[in-house]
């Protein structure tokens, strides 16, 4: 149940701290004082959409968080979603920036809306007061029926197995339109694959020849310079040009010089180093063309299948250093295409056991929506007295479908029908029940199903509107009723709803010289009879009134 709500610069709340209880809790007060403002705070930690203009004036950010006490299906969501869990509380949190952003946490761990909103399913139920509206919707009447009997899993089942098997159905008719296609470019495909694997090219094959080939082909040029630059270094026969026999006898003549001079110095250590650096190239030379290999036959191989290479190439339209990645792409393409007969076949008995199993448990889902029919008619049916519909009475059709006509919601149209006279034939809501009678239904609805709802807190928003005197007292006696069961909360301008609470909380607005808020307060049963005073006899409230208002609190045991 909700056991808490703290909200900060909220719209014209600054700050509140509200704590609940058990059983059935109204809220009241004037028109426009903030009742909605209130409920509005709560959808933002339930993941409502957040606005701007939610921020009170003044303010950079507005802070709304719900304390809620734990259930074993809020529990499984938060242990799956890997969040904090807390065998007692969990806590939703929204905070929204005055530019409209807002960020979502569940027990301190940042979360999206849609998680929010998620999560917030298994706490909390809202039953508005535009609900009769819903009922005209065209699947309202399956959704309400599903949701009563407990088939919103069974019902996702169907939806999912039909979603299978018509992805798979429609998988096959493709491969069947595009068979023989399918088979001219296999056909194609193989061809090309097997030319490219008979070249059994290697990943850097190519380049690695063309660097070969390369250094092959430049192999006696490679020499015939080496061994100049060899002459150059040590000289040739009579070395009297080498370059080592003039740095020698440049040492020579600088040793003739008859001075001490320190620059004299260093032209030796560096003619000295010259001397060392020209020996050492010369020997590195020489190890580099020992190991020049000339090789005409090895040049011939490579060019050959070089050619063979560049020949491929140009045949499939690619560059060369392409060519070890289309060999692969091709591959991939023929195995993506290599769906035999006996693959088809094994793909239609595929998409027939799919429907199979969609219509087994379609089927299903369709023998308990018939049960759960006729108890719902029952259920809602027996509200009508007390909500004033006389003998008005209420019909859940539900007919089977064909196999032919199996859809994502299984084999029914389920539909609401009611008949508000006797010895007048039933009809559809849209054409037989007026607006005031629709509205009463639809609360007969929302009782019956709120009392087989696993949902641990249910809110009803001013549900009771267009009702009053007897009837409001018996739906606030239903209400009553439910908070035995449950956590009841109801927003109601109705003293006879009111007067039925085991809590009571009255919203006002308070207006200042520069600015207002809204204040929220827990009422005794002093305050409570003088606020269903207020509710019962408008501006002046009088001792009649409040002698009233004694006996509905006292009638109702409050």
């Amino acid at each position: 149940m909700l056991t808490s709500l703290s909200i900060h610069q909220f719209a014209l709340i600054e700050h509140m701290e509200l704590d609940f209880s058990q059983g059935m809790t109204v809220i009241t007060g004037e028109t426009g004082a903030g009742k909605s403002i209130l409920l509005g705070a709560l959808g933002l930690t339930l993941g409502q959409r957040a606005e701007a203009g939610a921020v009170r004036q003044g303010q950079d950010k507005a802070d709304v968080a719900a304390t809620f006490s734990t259930n074993t299906a809020a529990l499984e969501w938060l242990r799956q979603h890997e969040l904090p869990t807390d065998d007692d509380n969990v806590i939703l949190r929204r905070v929204i920036s005055a530019e409209g952003r807002s960020r979502g946490y569940v027990n301190g761990r940042p979360v999206s809306a849609a998680d929010l909103r998620d999560l917030g399913q298994h706490l909390i139920g809202i039953h508005s007061q535009h609900a009769h509206q819903r009922l005209l919707e065209k699947d309202a009447a399956r959704d309400i029926l599903d949701a009563y009997a407990g088939l919103n899993p069974l019902a996702g089942t169907v939806r999912r197995g039909f979603s299978a098997w018509k992805k798979e159905e429609k998988r096959l008719q493709t491969l069947r339109e595009s068979s023989s296609e399918l088979l001219a470019q296999r056909q194609l495909l193989e061809y090309q694959v097997s030319e490219l694997r008979e070249l059994d090219l290697k990943e850097d094959e190519l380049s690695d020849l063309e660097l070969e080939q390369k250094r092959l082909s430049g192999a006696e040029n490679t020499l015939i310079c080496g061994q100049s630059a060899m002459i150059v270094c040590n000289g040739g026969d009579s070395g009297d040009d080498a370059a080592s026999q003039m740095i020698h006898r440049a040492l020579q003549e600088v040793d003739n010089i008859n001075d001490t001079h320190p620059l004299l110095d260093e032209v030796r250590d560096m003619l000295n180093q010259a001397q060392i650096q020209l020996d050492e190239a010369a020997s590195s030379l020489q190890r580099y063309l020992d190991n020049i290999d000339m090789n005409p036959h090895r040049l011939q191989q490579i060019d050959a299948r070089l050619s063979e290479l560049y020949s491929m190439a140009r045949k499939h339209q690619i560059h060369p250093e392409s060519l070890y990645a289309h060999w692969q792409e091709q591959e991939a393409a023929l195995e993506a295409t290599s769906l035999s007969g006996d693959d088809l076949e094994a793909l239609e008995e595929e998409v027939a056991n799919l429907r199979a199993t969609c219509l087994k448990d379609a089927q299903q889902l369709s023998d308990k929506r018939q049960k759960a029919a006729s108890t719902l008619s029952s259920a809602v049916s027996s509200h009508f007295d007390s909500l004033g519909l006389g003998k008005a009475i209420f019909t859940t059709r539900c007919d089977e479908l064909s196999e032919d006509d199996l859809n994502p919601h299984g084999l029914n149209f389920v539909g609401f029908e009611v008949q508000t006279n006797p010895g007048m034939p039933a009809g559809p809501l849209a054409k037989v029940a007026s607006g005031g009678e629709l509205s009463r239904i639809s609360l007969a609805l929302q009782f019956v199903t709120a009392a087989t709802s696993h949902t641990p807190c249910l809110i009803f928003d001013e549900v009771d509107v267009g009702v009053g005197g007897g009837t409001a007292e018996r739906v606030g006696r239903l209400m009553r009723e439910l908070g035995g069961q449950a956590q009841i909360m109801c927003v109601t301008h109705q003293p006879q709803v009111a007067a039925q609470a085991h809590n009571h909380f009255q919203v006002s607005k308070v207006s200042g010289d520069t600015a207002t808020h809204t204040s929220i307060r827990t009422l005794s049963t002093s305050q409570r009879k003088e606020e269903l005073a207020r509710m019962l006899g408008g501006v002046e409230i009088t001792q009649q009134t409040l002698a009233h208002a004694g006996e509905m609190l006292a009638m109702a045991g409050s």
